[in-house]
């Protein structure tokens, strides 16, 4: 495993991090998969706010490795109500924090994310200030949406932002993204996987009574990124990574998954070069992609 650096203080933080999302795991596949996450080198694990289920697993992880090597966050639900009518409105952001550090028996989260597509409020940046101040948090931040960060996001006074980035990273994100680290904001990357509206190819063509009930195969000349599949020894998900980590200005990539399988062989590709061509032939899979 690989390992960057996350903040001014010198934090380290693995190339990937694992988003603990949720899911339909009984407790001891959530404790082996948060291990299996530790043992291939993995430091970083990503809580959603207002979930328990992950509690025990951290717990352990924590009990085991210690918590000065792990680097925590929490990604924080929106307070704002989801819908015209009022309903659906979430805890405020200070109680989502308070009640996820008393849930884990820490003080504070290395990192505290809002999710809210960069449009926070007044009352939000300030929150996630007070957090920082009273130590709830080392540091604080919000994700943007596909279109990358305003860039007026420097003047909020966060340290991080979580940005989509991968196989549809242009060189205009790529520009925004390096005017942001300039100003002292750590970057965390999603989506790395991302062929925007490409169809998905399946394996193979339906056969029998299947054909009336599955879609056949996308043809690979519709597919700029048949490619990816193709590659000996490469899957498209290792190739996307290890595409999205030549990015220097990251720091870390989100990785949400609930396959061990999965982290290992993410884990070995954050080692691996990038193929020989494949960045070029990314960037004129990107073009030739459906708007």
């Amino acid at each position: 495993m690989r390992y960057r650096p996350f903040n001014q203080a010198g934090l380290a933080i693995s190339a990937i991090t694992l988003a603990l999302e949720s899911s339909s795991l009984s407790e001891t596949k959530r404790v082996g998969l948060v291990f299996a996450a530790l043992e291939a080198g993995i430091n970083s694990f990503e809580l959603p706010s207002l979930s328990h289920e992950w509690n025990a697993a951290v717990r352990s992880a924590i009990d085991a490795a210690g918590r000065h090597v792990l680097v925590l966050t929490l990604r924080a639900a929106s307070p704002k109500p989801s819908g015209g009518d009022g309903r659906g409105v979430r805890a405020p952001l200070g109680d989502q924090v308070d009640a996820g550090l008393e849930q884990l028996g820490i003080d504070r989260f290395d990192a505290v994310v809002l999710d809210d597509d960069g449009a926070s409020s007044p009352e939000q940046v300030a929150t996630l200030h007070a957090l920082r101040d009273r130590r709830r948090a080392g540091m604080v931040g919000v994700t943007c949406g596909r279109g990358g960060p305003h860039l007026d996001i420097v003047n909020a006074g966060y340290d991080i932002l979580a940005t989509p980035f991968g196989l549809q990273a242009d060189a205009g994100l790529r520009k925004r993204l390096r005017t942001v680290v300039e100003h002292n904001i750590s970057l965390i990357g999603y989506d790395f996987c991302d062929m925007g509206d490409v169809p998905a190819l399946n394996a193979e063509a339906p056969k029998g009574l299947a054909r009336l009930f599955k879609r056949p195969a996308v043809a690979a000349e519709s597919d700029p990124y048949e490619f990816l599949r193709r590659t000996p020894s490469w899957t498209a998900e290792e190739i996307a990574l290890a595409y999205a980590l030549t990015e220097p200005s990251l720091a870390t990539i989100r990785v949400p998954t609930t396959e061990v399988e999965t982290i290992d062989r993410l884990a070995k590709a954050v080692e691996r070069e990038l193929p020989t061509g494949s960045a070029a032939q990314i960037e004129m899979a990107r073009f030739s992609a459906p708007a």
